[in-house]
């Protein structure tokens, strides 16, 4: 997502399984563009309580917060500005099926605190109902760096 090789909210790829018939509660974009903006002010353990149950157990609470703050964006959020949500089928690192998400198409505009500069990306994030809520999945390249507990010894 990021320019000039910046680890982004790239980090995000929100999802859930649903399959117990109910249907999650809220909107769509507004749960993802919560979850950009928890990303963007570096608030991982907030971020965290959201994350699909599948991914808390391959990136544990204490493990994701310590991981995350090693590359924190350092960036503010200007603005998030939800362009289209439309439905798609995902598939889930990690996981054996594809399932049925909304995928929101986000402009994100951030001002990197170092070098003083405005950014504005377009991003386009899954959220997929899990039971009653929303949740979010780490990307596949952030789910196989939990996986093989790289960031662990890293």
């Amino acid at each position: 997502m990021a320019s000039g090789g910046r680890r982004g909210p790239s980090v995000l790829a929100p999802r859930g399984a649903g399959g117990d018939g109910s249907r999650p509660r809220g909107d769509p974009a507004a749960f993802v563009s919560g979850v950009v903006r928890l990303i963007v002010a570096d608030d991982y353990a907030a971020a965290w309580t959201s994350l699909n149950p599948a991914h808390k157990q391959v990136a544990p609470r204490r493990e994701y917060v310590e991981c995350e703050r090693r590359s924190p964006l350092q960036s503010r959020l200007r603005s998030v500005e939800v362009i289209r949500v439309a439905n798609r089928l995902l598939r889930i690192p990690g996981a054996s099926r594809s399932v049925t998400a909304k995928a929101v198409t986000l402009r994100v505009e951030v001002e990197d605190l170092a070098l003083r500069e405005t950014e504005t990306f377009k991003l386009t994030f899954n959220a997929v109902p899990e039971g009653s809520v929303w949740t979010w999945i780490l990307t596949p390249a952030r789910y196989a760096l939990y996986r093989d507990d790289a960031c662990r010894r890293g």
